[in-house]
């Protein structure tokens, strides 16, 4: 028999609503802060901060030299992926920072340029990204709840006491503590539930978003109450919309991480194409076989895939759409009576909602041109949401 069977099922972002509180002078719209930490100061003493809670993923697909500096423009942070030689991730980095240091930031926002590294070669991806003067890293696995990231912490630590790192992937209480104990500055949470993972539909393992953000961060708190040390948390897998950023950011998160939401973007390092009259962008997973000379350093095993290719709708530049979407988090941060992030965890209440009452809260019941009938469903245009 397992070791353990839990029977209450596991949910998805998807199942929760926020309930409005009191917004006062303090938390109307145009005062809401979305400034956030993304590592810990700690262990090294320096601390990653920034202007907007959102990350762009290490993928080969999403995260170029383009979106690494438009983003940290904007107050967020790409992380250039590692899925190639050494050399060439230095020289991104390198061309990143120089790029950024040129461009001026938004007004009253800051942010930061991030590589990922694997267990594998560590030892010489490190130093590279260091020299090219990379401001975090993060350790880049499907599953960060290992000895291969242990001694890759402690590595880093050693050698380099002052450079911020990122562990993970990890969606247990069990799993952060064991990451917190290893010297990790702030860590990712999720499995398989990215739009081109697999993983969970080839080897059974993963967990709803939700849950594993609610474990994770309810044992950072335990960590905190004992320590006085927050570790940021960042949400990572299957986040899309405005909504989804806002509960994950309301059970706890300090960060997402999002790959398809910026796979769209005209700053993303892939070529448009255009298929049945849409403007699309190619987009797949670090375990797709595409990526499989890489795959092995990601996973840990190179027999089978656990990310697939496919295409994603192209959305225009990174600068409109991220206007829109922190526009709808501060509006849901507002409606819950919250002027910043740090109020909004303690502040924010959530429910879980039924199916009918999903339907609910979606478009219904009404003839709406371009439809050929009229239903249930609902009809998004721009942002999916």
């Amino acid at each position: 028999m397992a070791k353990k069977i839990i029977l209450e099922p596991s949910r998805t972002l998807a199942e929760f609503r926020l309930l409005p509180g009191l917004t006062d002078e303090a938390s109307v719209f145009e005062r809401v802060n979305l400034n956030t930490v993304l590592t810990a100061p700690y262990r090294t003493g320096n601390a990653v901060l920034l202007g907007t809670p959102l990350l762009a993923a290490a993928m080969q697909s999403v995260s170029g030299v383009r979106m690494a500096v438009e983003l940290a423009r904007l107050g967020g942070c790409a992380f250039i992926y590692c899925s190639q030689p050494i050399k060439e991730q230095a020289e991104m980095v390198r061309l990143a920072k120089q790029l950024f240091v040129k461009i001026p930031n938004t007004a009253g926002q800051t942010g930061a340029i991030g590589a990922a590294v694997n267990t594998h070669d560590y030892t010489e991806r490190v130093p590279s990204l260091v020299d090219a003067g990379v401001d975090v890293i993060t350790l880049d696995s499907s599953d960060g709840y290992s000895t291969y990231q242990a001694k890759a912490l402690t590595w880093i630590r050693e050698r380099f006491p002052k450079l911020t790192t990122v562990a993970g992937n990890i969606v247990t209480a069990e799993g952060f503590r064991f990451l917190a104990e290893c010297g990790a500055d702030a860590v990712k949470v999720g499995m398989g539930g990215g739009s081109i993972c697999i993983t969970q539909e080839q080897k059974g393992t993963g967990r709803g978003l939700a849950t594993a953000i609610i474990d994770v961060v309810e044992a950072r708190e335990r960590w905190k109450s004992h320590t006085g040390i927050h570790i940021p948390v960042i949400a990572d897998g299957g986040i899309t919309t405005a909504k989804e950023i806002t509960m994950a950011l309301a059970m706890g998160s300090d960060a997402v991480m999002m790959g398809r939401y910026f796979a769209r973007m005209e700053e993303s390092p892939t070529e448009k194409i255009t298929l049945n009259n849409k403007v699309m962008k190619p987009y797949w997973g670090e375990g797709a076989p595409r990526a499989s000379d890489w795959k092995s350093n990601r996973y840990h095993q190179s027999k089978f895939a656990e990310g697939v290719e496919g295409f994603v709708e192209y959305a225009g530049t990174l600068d409109e759409n991220l206007s829109q979407t922190t526009a709808k988090i501060r509006a849901s941060l507002s409606s819950c009576g919250c002027p910043d992030i740090p109020s909004f965890h303690k502040n924010a209440v959530l429910e879980i909602v039924s199916a009918l009452s999903i339907r609910e809260g979606q478009v219904h019941d009404i003839f709406l041109p371009g439809m050929e009938t009229a239903s249930y469903g609902r009809t998004v245009w721009g942002e999916q949401s």
